[in-house]
């Protein structure tokens, strides 16, 4: 029965070559492990007697990627088909999901065929299976012996249930693909039947989900034949190269064809009688010494769980090393100087690590670094396909305070399915990453997967979590240095309109100025923003002052002490405290910028002439003064002084 893990994510699929000893099982799957890519197969394992013949059962795991949003993975078994194994078939065929039976077209194994075919049947009937509803193949195997049995004698006999049935001759690869992909179809029609959760969205079809996979798989739809002579290989391996984030590869462990011997009582030869030894007298054949079947059937099911066990710590261990290359690539990314690179290109990265780690199928960050969210996105992507909506840019919004990945599928909303599938390409589901500082969310990676791809486990997610930590640090730098940047644009400008606005000032006549009682907190209140802090007498403090003037020289004061920071290369952090002293009150705004990921920058830039001007005379026409110097580590410090009401 299908293995359907909700928490992994994965579905686990058990598919059984079954047939006659010698028509071919073993070859299927070893055809189908030299021809799979190495990081979709496992290590196939055979335990075989000294003479090659399988007594327990081959074990072939292959992955043949998402389906559904879950990672489906195929366990492919082949029985052993000598007749003393009968209790390992048995056990070998419990909970199977499919099918293939594979015949040997040999003329003098008729018997053989119809025998293995009946013993089967009863072997699913044991198990409470119906022969007639199982997923079922037939592959006619060695078609290319001299003398085989025609192909609709051979129907009439074993395809009663009119079933794919293909002719193979499996040594030369002819035949092996056509009967694996039928067997893939024909269960997974017959899983999504019977479990919704394995249901396709509307205008999706297994034949072409199971095309995409094959081609997953092998790299190609369809088998080179090999030469009919062709000897079987079998060297040792090359560690496979598994692709890494940065277009790199890393070697892992090869998953090989693991064959192990074991000496059986047919592979003793019986020890010669003594040339003088007396006649013995005639005695009655002694029956065939059969092991206990339920030892048997015991040893095979644990040999077999056993050889998938391990083949599930072989893939923790490429994950894991994955995972750690994932994490170094987002160190060294986080670490290296900004240089000259914009931000969207320093997002591009961050999102190629993201999608590796999450497996997506395409991606986009949206910053919220600046004054209006804009999106960043990877091919195949030109647009956010939540972002171009009115419901998806509110629905983001809302996620501002997220704080670990979301994974939203698109069948949880009616709007969210229109957002998703109304993409080009479509999509089935999105995982939202959070990529924040300690005192604010910089962006939001958006990562898509269609509806062949396999969506992250609950430790992957955990895993996606650490790497945005991580990768948080080089979006703020440079968001930071783009803002650095604009600054500098916007200070060419606001410099001569500053100059402008000073002269008209120094020009204007002090009964134009419309001083009123204030009270200064109100003044000082929107100033509160992250990055601000306020602090002011708790008693209430008024100001004889134009409101409007007033509020702008606090704001540029505020301004000029960020831009420095930033230009220093520090986090913007700014302190506006508020004093009585006899009868005036004295404003202090002042830097204290925190380090950050951006480089330090020289010490003791130059402030704007034209804009202390303007806040100057500001000051004067309220029969104020402005003074401004730097403390020990060269931060601006301004001081307003006004009077009181």
């Amino acid at each position: 029965m299908v293995d359907i893990n909700q928490k992994e994510r994965t579905i686990r699929v058990k598919i059984v070559y079954y047939g006659p000893a010698l028509g071919g099982k073993t070859t299927n799957l070893r055809v189908l492990h030299e021809q799979a890519i190495g990081a979709r197969r496992g290590e196939l394992i055979s335990v075989n007697s000294m003479q090659d013949r399988t007594i327990l059962c081959d074990l072939l795991p292959l992955r043949s990627g998402g389906f559904r949003g879950y990672d489906l993975k195929l366990q492919l078994l082949a029985v052993p088909g000598q007749s003393m194994y009968s209790a390992t078939r048995r056990v070998v065929l419990k909970a199977a999901d499919g099918i293939v039976f594979v015949a040997n077209s040999a003329s003098d194994r008729w018997y053989e065929n119809t025998q293995s075919l009946k013993e089967m049947n009863a072997n699913l009937v044991a198990h409470q299976v119906d022969p007639n509803t199982i997923p079922f193949v037939i592959q006619y195997n060695k078609r290319d012996l001299p003398q085989v049995i025609d192909l609709p004698a051979l129907g009439r006999e074993l395809n009663v249930r009119h079933v794919p049935s293909f002719p193979a001759v499996a040594t030369e690869g002819s035949g092996v693909l056509e009967t694996f992909a039928a067997i893939l179809s024909v269960t997974l029609q017959e899983l999504c039947r019977r479990y919704r959760t394995m249901e396709l969205p509307p205008g999706q079809t297994i034949e072409a989900w199971v095309k995409q996979a094959v081609k997953g798989i092998f790299g190609r739809e369809q088998f080179d034949v090999l030469p009919a002579d062709a000897p079987a290989q079998e060297v040792e391996e090359p560690p496979v190269e598994i692709e890494l984030p940065d277009g790199t590869s890393m070697a892992v462990a090869s998953t090989g064809y693991r064959r192990v011997r074991v000496t059986t009582p047919q592979d003793v030869p019986a020890a010669p009688a003594p040339a003088t030894a007396a006649p013995r007298p005639a005695q009655a054949p002694a029956a065939e010494a059969h092991p206990s079947e339920a030892l048997a059937a015991s040893y095979a099911e644990a040999s077999a769980e056993l050889g998938f066990v391990v083949n599930d710590l072989r893939e923790e261990l490429t994950a894991a090393l994955l995972r750690l290359d994932e994490m170094r690539r987002a160190l060294e990314l986080a670490t290296e100087p900004t240089g000259s690179a914009d931000v969207e290109a320093r997002v591009r990265r961050i999102l190629q690590v993201l999608v590796a780690a999450g497996g997506a199928s395409a991606a986009a960050l949206r910053l919220a670094t600046t004054e209006t969210a804009r999106s960043v996105t990877l091919p195949p992507l030109v647009s956010d396909p939540l972002s171009r909506t009115t419901w998806g840019q509110r629905h983001l919004d809302e996620l501002g305070d997220l704080p670990e990945p979301l994974v939203e599928e698109a069948v949880e909303s009616p709007q969210l399915t229109d957002a998703l599938r109304a993409s080009e390409p479509s999509f089935e589901a999105v995982v939202l990453v959070p990529l924040r500082s300690a005192e604010r969310l910089l962006g939001l990676a958006l990562l898509y997967y269609d509806v062949h791809a396999a969506l992250p486990s609950r430790d992957t997610q955990v895993h996606l979590g650490y790497l945005a930590r991580e990768l948080a640090g080089p979006l703020e730098a440079s968001a930071a240095r783009e803002a650095t940047a604009a600054a500098g644009r916007l200070r060419v400008l606001s410099q001569a309109a500053a100059a402008g606005v000073a002269s008209l000032l120094t020009r204007l006549p002090p009964e134009a100025v419309r001083r009123q009682s204030l009270n200064l907190a109100d003044v000082l209140a929107p100033l509160r923003v992250p990055g601000v802090f306020v602090a002011a007498p708790t008693e209430a403090i008024a100001v004889a002052a134009d409101a409007p003037l007033l509020r702008f020289t606090l704001a540029t004061l505020v301004h000029l002490c960020e831009t420095d920071s930033l230009e220093r290369g520090q986090t913007p952090e700014i302190t506006v405290r508020a004093a009585v002293d006899g009868s005036a009150v004295r404003v202090t705004v002042s830097a204290v910028g925190r380090s950050s990921v951006l480089a330090a920058g020289d010490p003791g830039h130059h402030l704007s002439d034209a804009e202390l001007s303007v806040v100057q005379t500001i000051a004067a026409l309220h029969d104020g003064a402005l003074t401004h110097n730097r403390d020990a580590e060269h931060r601006p410090v301004f001081v307003l002084q006004l009077r009181r009401a």
